[in-house]
């Protein structure tokens, strides 16, 4: 496995994570949940395997990611980078902090290494994470809650180096593959 530094963290991890957004389902809509029995297996020979970092959100699998993240995370806590996102940028501060409490409560942990603002945009940070969701990320940081402040991209290569110069995140999660290339120049400037 190979291993690198996440952006500005000096966290150590592996190249290859593990994204918990599509898990092995049982029963079918709103009733739908992960299935354990392969999902924590699965989970854990990825660590087993090397892997470092693993990635949830609130909505994922029918709201389900986070708690079988957390259960498979017991005994491996110490050795796992865990990075789970916040979607909420309205104006209502206690709902930002009842998303984070639920995801602590979820994962069982104390702290979450990387605190995402979930799929931003340039707009959504120059109106809403900058005058305002910024303030209770950085809160949350220096009560411990959060490790590091980061966020998931969704937006184009001019947004992305806007943001990169804007030196708030850590780190950016973004999509990145053979087919889209779009955000190389953001990709190198970060």
């Amino acid at each position: 496995m190979v291993y690198r530094t996440l952006g500005k963290t000096g966290l150590r991890v592996s190249q290859l994570g593990f994204g918990a957004m599509r898990l092995p389902m049982t029963g079918t809509g709103a009733e739908a949940r992960v299935d354990r029995a392969l999902a924590i297996p699965m989970i854990r020979r990825a660590f087993e395997g090397g892997v470092t970092y693993i990635d949830t959100a609130v909505g994922y699998c029918n709201q389900d990611s986070q708690r079988v993240v957390g259960e498979a995370l017991k005994g491996w806590r110490d050795r796992i980078v865990l990075s789970t996102k916040n979607h909420y940028y309205g104006e209502d501060e206690k709902e930002w902090w009842r998303l984070l409490e639920q995801s602590l409560e979820r994962l069982q942990v104390s702290a979450i290494d990387i605190y995402n603002h979930h799929g931003i945009t340039w707009k959504a940070y120059s109106e809403q994470v900058a005058p305002r969701v910024s303030q209770w990320m950085l809160k949350a940081q220096r009560q411990g809650m959060i490790k590091h402040i980061c966020c998931s991209f969704h937006d184009t290569n001019e947004a992305l180096l806007n943001l990169v110069k804007s030196g708030y995140p850590s780190v950016v999660t973004l999509q990145y593959n053979l087919l889209d290339r779009q955000l190389e120049e953001g990709i190198d400037a970060a």
